[in-house]
């Protein structure tokens, strides 16, 4: 009976670690953003010290998400940028929950009054903000195996490169609220590396 129950104990622990396994770099990545949340339900006077570091957190990872791909092409041998490779769609959900922190921001502001937040909805800043979160909603939504497994990998993949539409739509939304020269320093360099990546590519293609 005793052996039994530890042999149970033992399975149990096994899927577990495995669980941790697949799981333990969503929640080192998300981790700031719940510590965030957690800060912002217990005292909502913190809204304004969140909205800055939720933005820029979420910046940083979708800068991170955009440049792998150039990288990996312009350095193929990196075996560095190879292993984050590994966690892009991870990164890209991190993206996400970022976002929703900093909405939730905007929305504790204004104390979630209804009528006080739909009139800042049409804010030529908060517009491209909106749809990018949208945006980067469906891109969570579907950062799975049986997503392209649902839609296949063709649609999946023109789905995902949405994510191009959000990142101009977040240069529009800094570049609005005053962070110009922040919007220019990110994606200028960021932009560029697409280019060199779309160049390199073109190079590379055998002609038939």
């Amino acid at each position: 009976m005793m052996s039994l129950a530890r042999k149970r104990q033992g399975i149990q622990m096994k899927h577990f670690k495995k669980w941790l396994s697949k799981n333990y770099t969503w929640m080192i990545l998300n981790l700031p953003a719940l510590i965030m949340f957690v800060f912002l339900e217990i005292h909502p006077p913190f809204w304004k010290e969140i909205t800055f570091f939720s933005g820029y957190f979420a910046l940083a990872f979708l800068v991170v998400v955009l440049s792998l791909n150039p990288l990996q092409t312009l350095f193929p041998t990196s075996v560095f940028i190879k292993q984050v490779n590994k966690y892009r769609r991870q990164i890209g959900v991190a993206v996400f929950s970022y976002a929703v922190i900093h909405f939730l921001c905007f929305l504790t502001k204004r104390e979630f009054d209804i009528g006080a937040t739909l009139k800042y909805f049409f804010h030529p800043a908060l517009i491209p903000a909106v749809i990018a979160l949208v945006i980067f909603g469906l891109l969570a939504l579907t950062s799975n195996n049986y997503a392209v497994k649902k839609l296949g990998f063709v649609k999946w993949k023109k789905l995902h490169k949405f994510v191009y539409i959000a990142e101009a739509l977040i240069f529009i939304h800094m570049f609005i609220l005053g962070a110009r020269l922040y919007a220019f320093l990110i994606f200028v360099p960021l932009v560029m590396l697409q280019i060199l990546r779309k160049i390199k590519k073109k190079k590379t293609e055998v002609p038939y």
